[in-house]
């Protein structure tokens, strides 16, 4: 039997929301603790239920959805999963440098969805197709002079990354040991000054770390 996800869902669109909510109470590995339609509810709820993954909305009501994910972030063994309309670029790096775990867009299948909480709630990155590809294009235009020193595998780690890859995947897809790939991607982290995976990805962008 699967661990149970608890799952915190935050949209100020009630019929979307409550779509997702029949939609995750559908999967046995799920339980919806409860639901909000702004973050700063999402913020009060979180503390008193302890959610593993809040699927929260970019634009709610008073403030952004990621504007709480710092405080969120506080919360032990929680994670974020953005699910939004919007794949404008202020608001993806926004919600990554913040601290979130994922962003994934609302044309998403309900199966995506649903791995990507998954995906999220293990410890691991969750990213639309279509943000990663405009992540890795950006990154690959972006001014080359303000690169830190990253290491050519150190760089291939970075792309696997950024398409939301996980440890085993990166170390078969290289070639090499899981260990080794946790190595690389803690001296990542560690020359891009970031607290986890997408925060690492999100500074990539920022600095043009990846050139294909």
């Amino acid at each position: 039997m699967p661990e149970t996800i608890r799952v915190l869902v935050v949209d100020d669109h009630a019929l979307f929301r409550r779509g997702v909510v029949e939609l995750l109470r559908e999967q046995a590995d799920f339980h919806v603790v409860g639901e909000a339609g702004a973050a700063l509810a999402a913020l009060e709820l979180s503390q008193r239920l302890h959610p593993r993954v809040v699927l929260m909305d970019v634009h709610l009501p008073g403030a952004p959805g990621y504007q709480v994910v710092p405080a969120l972030k506080q919360i032990p063994d929680l994670r974020v999963l953005m699910l939004t309309v919007s794949d404008r670029d202020e608001d993806l790096l926004a919600a990554l440098s913040a601290g979130a775990d994922g962003y994934l867009l609302k044309n998403a299948e309900p199966e995506d969805l649903c791995k990507a909480i998954r995906h999220v709630a293990a410890g691991y990155a969750a990213l639309s197709p279509e943000v990663t590809s405009r992540i890795i294009q950006r990154a690959r235009v972006a001014p080359q002079e303000t690169r830190p020193l990253l290491s050519p595998r150190e760089r291939e780690v970075l792309v696997e990354l950024a398409r939301g890859a996980t440890t085993a995947d990166i170390a078969r897809r290289l070639i090499i040991s899981e260990s080794t790939v946790k190595t690389h991607v803690r001296h990542i982290m560690e020359k891009l000054d970031a607290s986890n995976r997408t925060e690492a990805v999100a500074r990539s962008v920022a600095l043009g770390l990846l050139d294909g």
